[in-house]
């Protein structure tokens, strides 16, 4: 189960990143015709790894119950990954309802407000979060040696990544209030 969800982890970033650099492009005024599609996948391995998640967490919840330990602050940082996980969900359905509408000529926002444009960024930083907390396992399931260095460099990265979609939302609603 564990190396599913290893599985899903790496096509959702893959697919989230291709999503994001995409987005960010089209937001810009390029023209990114694949993007529905692959926030389509995304969805797809973002749900999945929330029912894997959710069922490893179980198990581990019920493994703490039989054994009568809970030691809650020395698994502090299992939660924290848990719980930021499931703090992306809020604002991920709001990027969804946000960005659903669209033609195929150009793509419009019905009406993008400063709420909408914190939402996003709010999106963003429980993502951030979610990844920085949980680079640590994924290497150590890769099996890279060196993990520090790996770990690093893919926070550099991402960290990079997500400034562009930061700076694309930014300058898509200083353009949008502009109007």
């Amino acid at each position: 189960m564990r190396r599913l969800n290893l599985c899903l982890v790496f096509g959702m970033l893959v697919t989230f990143l291709i999503h994001g650099i995409l987005g960010a492009l089209q937001i810009a005024g390029a023209d990114a015709d694949a993007l529905k599609t692959v926030a389509w996948i995304c969805l797809a391995f973002v749900a999945a790894h929330i029912a894997v998640t959710t069922v490893l967490t179980v198990r581990t919840l019920r493994a703490r119950r039989l054994s009568g330990a809970g030691y809650f602050k020395d698994n502090l940082l299992f939660w924290i990954r848990r719980i930021s996980g499931f703090s992306i969900l809020i604002p991920l359905v709001m990027h969804l309802l946000i960005f659903r509408a669209g033609n195929a000529e150009a793509y419009r926002l019905q009406v993008f407000t400063v709420g909408k444009m914190l939402s996003q960024i709010l999106l963003v930083a429980t993502i951030a979060l979610h990844v920085l907390t949980n680079i640590k396992p994924v290497m150590i399931a890769l099996g890279l040696k060196g993990r520090r260095a790996y770990a690093l460099d893919a926070m550099l990265i991402i960290s990079i990544l997500l400034l562009l979609f930061a700076v694309a939302f930014a300058i898509y609603y200083v353009r949008w209030a502009a109007n």
